[in-house]
């Protein structure tokens, strides 16, 4: 008799399609993947369906990953797979909010919850499940203390060393983490807090082989702080590191390689004339993105951001003199951010293309869990600031992005405000 196997959901959107491929590698690495019946949930948030003959079965797993702003609809869509089912199905969750606020996660629904990295603690749930040791019953948390005796430091190398975003489920690669953790420690940010953690090149070759291997063309790198890979102290680049990187890049066979550009951007305060002629001679984009975050020092102190404005203007000089046209990234509606600065923002953005090849990515605030402003609310601009905001996409100044930003916010709030007051009021 052949034997049933369990069904693995894959929750898959737009917030977290580099996540996914990693975790089905941490399980395709170490055989497991085989024992289970996979599947990926792929949907618009929001919008997972159970089709009429296919409601869930006892057993049956979803895995989400999220961060703070999707919670209304990852929560919606919690109750609706449970009441598409006689019995609960194990429901499981980690990501950045869930590290943060994991008694929250349990709150909304989850029964298994991930805090921190997910590599190894990933793994051992996969061989809960094949053992039979986890059900739907009661709430189970995978953190550091339910590991072995190692140290953190030894642990997250390990890891780091194994696992790529690369898994047979998939035909798409999304770029490679090859930094975690930051110097800095920017107070809106949930990355900062702990010194970074860099993968090694042998690792960063593994990788590579495997996109030649799948006649991919380009490759892309995923850094918080570009250009303080292999750094060992903030504000210091490591050009040699960064040029062996690419090195290897080349020498794989590619010609298509990205670097400075999202997802790995670039501190204002890092620009070098090295770095950049480094990157000169094997990057084929030629633009790079720079996270200004404000045009105001006052605000860039506020939020411990340890960049002055006059560094953003150098930084854009430099990488045009370089060859390079720059993408600025503000966040507006910041925590405590006056109409003035909002004005400054406006200021610096004319000015600066007047004079330089520039590009303004704008960005509203959310507040996430784990971060110092984790539980302030943002300055949301007023009706005439948002028709002169609006206006500079017309005029082919800057992005409109901040205004998905916005609406994604105040719904948090909404849903927040009225699904669980307690927390709302927290917020200020």
């Amino acid at each position: 008799m052949k034997i049933r196997k369990r069904r693995i959901y894959f929750r898959v959107f737009s917030g977290n399609r580099l996540t996914i491929p990693l975790l089905l590698n941490i399980w395709e690495t170490n055989g497991l993947d085989r024992h289970f019946d996979i599947h990926l949930a792929d949907a618009a948030p929001g919008r997972l369906s159970i089709r009429p003959g296919e409601d869930i079965r006892e057993g049956d797993v979803f895995i989400y990953s999220f961060m703070t702003p999707h919670l209304p609809w990852v929560t919606e869509e919690i109750g609706y797979l449970r009441s598409r089912a006689a019995l609960a199905p194990i429901l499981a969750a980690g990501g950045p909010h869930v590290s943060a606020e994991p008694d929250l996660s349990v709150d909304c629904g989850f029964n298994v919850i991930f805090r921190g990295p997910g590599e190894d603690n990933f793994l051992r749930f996969g061989r809960d499940l094949l053992s039979g040791n986890l059900t739907a019953r009661a709430a189970m948390i995978y953190d550091d203390q339910t590991l072995d005796n190692k140290s953190d430091s030894e642990r997250k190398v390990e890891s780091w060393e194994k696992y790529f975003p690369i898994s047979a489920y998939l035909k798409t690669v999304p770029p490679l983490e090859i930094a975690r953790g930051c110097f800095w420690r920017c107070r809106y940010c949930q990355t900062g807090g702990e010194n970074p953690c860099y993968r090694s090149l042998d690792s960063i070759s593994v990788y590579l082989e495997e996109l030649r291997r799948r006649r991919l063309p380009r490759v892309g790198f995923i850094s918080p702080s570009a250009f303080e890979f292999g750094a060992e102290k903030p504000g210091h680049p490591n050009v040699g590191r960064i040029r062996a990187v690419l090195e290897r890049c080349r020498q794989a066979g590619f010609n298509f390689i990205e670097y400075g550009i999202f997802p790995s951007e670039v501190r204002p305060d890092t620009v070098r004339d090295d770095v950049l002629a480094t990157l000169a001679n094997f990057v084929a984009n030629r633009r790079l993105t720079f996270g200004a975050q404000s045009a105001s020092d006052v605000r860039l102190a506020a939020i411990g951001r340890g960049h002055r404005v006059l560094d953003i203007i150098t930084a854009v000089e430099v990488a045009n003199s370089a060859g390079f046209a720059a993408n600025l990234d503000f966040i507006i509606a910041l925590p405590g951010e006056t109409a003035a600065d909002r004005r400054e923002l406006l200021e610096l953005m004319k000015s600066l293309k007047k004079k330089y090849r520039v590009y303004f990515q704008l960005h509203h605030f959310s507040p996430l869990a784990g971060s110092p402003f984790a539980r302030r609310l943002p300055s949301y601009l007023s009706d005439a600031e948002r028709q002169i905001f609006s206006d500079l996409k017309k005029d082919g100044l800057a992005s409109n992005w901040w205004l998905a930003g916005e609406k994604s916010v105040k719904e948090y709030f909404n849903w927040l405000k009225k699904k669980i007051p307690v927390i709302f009021k927290e917020y200020h």
